[in-house]
């Protein structure tokens, strides 16, 4: 299996908008956990409808959208979806994935980033500390609740009704970081070692393209 890398998420969710949203079953892209609306222009740009969603609004734009909830009723039905690292911080990321399915267009198209257990870093940090570099007990902080194990989210989306289309390493912008310690260079040398071992443990996180049948 060739394995595609995007330096960062913004670039795979960009890309795959490109490749897989030609033929939608409408213009309407729900951009779910959209913060600041950094995607706003990307999706704007290619002659889309933005429809944004957070927990918690931080722009006016966005619509309230608790994922254990259906849809709000004022929300239009999505030809796609983008979901940039948002997996990781549901209490019940199954109810989450199936009130995105239910808020789709058959036909249409989920992009979606999360953290990757399996990195390097994850996988370094869990022999030696018994616990993945991301998903610490500092990071429940940024409510870090849910471990996305890539298997899990596949037998998740693919329960749900989604065909799977692409997997991707994403953010790998740590590899141009120069080590600058004795101990980071050790670090380094063994998480180059992970990642000569198991492909996809390069990058912090990943991301999968799914369509909904």
């Amino acid at each position: 299996m060739k394995l595609n890398y995007y330096i960062r998420r913004v670039d795979f969710a960009e890309a795959m908008m490109d490749k897989y949203l030609k033929k939608l079953p409408n213009k309407v892209i729900s951009d779910i956990g959209s913060g600041w609306g950094n995607m706003k222009n990307s999706i704007v740009s290619r002659g889309f409808e933005w429809q944004p969603f957070d927990y918690i609004r931080k722009i006016e734009e966005a619509q309230i959208w608790d994922l254990n909830e259906s849809a709000p009723t004022s929300s239009k039905k999505a030809g796609g979806v983008i979901f940039l690292e948002v997996l990781e911080h549901l209490a019940n990321p199954l109810l989450g994935l199936t009130n995105i399915y239910k808020s789709m267009e058959k036909g249409g198209v989920l992009i979606l980033t999360t953290p990757n257990p399996q990195s390097s870093k994850n996988t370094l940090n869990l022999f030696l500390k018994g616990t993945l570099y991301t998903f610490q007990e500092k990071h429940l902080l940024e409510h870090h609740v849910f471990t996305p194990w890539e298997h899990i989210v596949r037998f998740y989306l693919e329960n749900l009704g989604f065909e799977i289309k692409e997997y991707a390493i994403v953010d790998i912008q740590y590899k141009s970081i120069q080590p600058k310690s004795f101990k980071e260079r050790v670090k380094r040398q063994i998480e180059n070692y992970i990642e000569k071992r198991n492909p996809k443990a390069l990058g912090m996180s990943y991301g999968i393209v799914a369509v909904k049948k």
